[in-house]
Parts: structure tokens; sequence; C-alpha cells
């Protein structure tokens, strides 16, 4: 907030970064391309650690107890799954039917998921005559 340079944090690319409730890691994808591998690493810089593969692209958040994210369990499926830092096990919570969409959001109290998914798709050709 201050001003000053800005400082390269990772070196290897890195997507939609977030940091942890705690301040002290930051999270990101590593590209935008389905599936894509969710790493870690400390906010003040360090080692990138792989924390898992075929996640959704920026369908993730850190809270305190884990990490809640939409992962490809099948090709055309997805699941609401957590992981667990304590233990690190992961927990699928529910299958998910429509392909998600960017947008994922975790409330304050982690009682509630908001996450963006397609419904239906297309497009249209319009011409436009004698526009000049």
């Amino acid at each position: 907030a201050a001003g000053g340079d800005a400082i390269q944090l990772t070196r290897n690319g890195g997507h939609m970064g977030r940091e942890s409730p705690d301040g002290r890691t930051l999270f990101f994808d590593r590209a935008y391309t389905r599936p894509t591998s969710l790493w870690k690493m400390p906010v003040e810089g360090g080692e990138e650690t792989k924390v898992l593969d075929s996640v959704d692209p920026g369908n993730w958040a850190p809270v305190d107890r884990g990490l809640w994210f939409i992962a490809w369990t099948k090709p055309g499926g997805a699941a609401l799954q957590f992981l667990e830092f304590a233990t690190g096990k992961v927990t699928r919570v529910a299958p998910i039917s429509q392909p998600p969409a960017s947008g994922f959001a975790v409330s304050p109290d982690g009682r509630t998921i908001l996450y963006a998914q397609v419904d239906q798709q297309g497009s249209e050709l319009m011409l436009v005559e004698n526009f000049r």
C-alpha cells in the first residue's frame, strides 16, 4: 500500500494467487488450463511446493483448516472437495453435474460455498448491412 517496486514471487509460472487466512502462505494455480495443479509458497518467498493435481483453475479457496476446491474427477466430471491441512486427507463433498465456470468463494463462517457453473452456452452470428 505504501508503494515500492514489484517483486517476482513465483519462478515457474503462476496464476490466481491467494493468501492463506493467516497471511503466511501464497496459494496459486500453475496456468489457466483445465485441469491445472495447485501450488503454495511462503509469502516472503521461498520454495514452491505442489499441493494438488487436477484442480479447476481459480476454483479454490484456502480457509483456516484447509482448502476448498473443485477437482476434475474424470473426463467431463467434477466434484467439490476439501483438503484438510492437518491430515492431508481429501474428502469428496459433492459431485458437480455442470461444467464449472470461473468464480469461487467461501463465506467468512465457512458454512457456504459459492461457485459458478455453465448451464448453457452458445453464440450467434450477426450480419449488419449498410453500416457505412
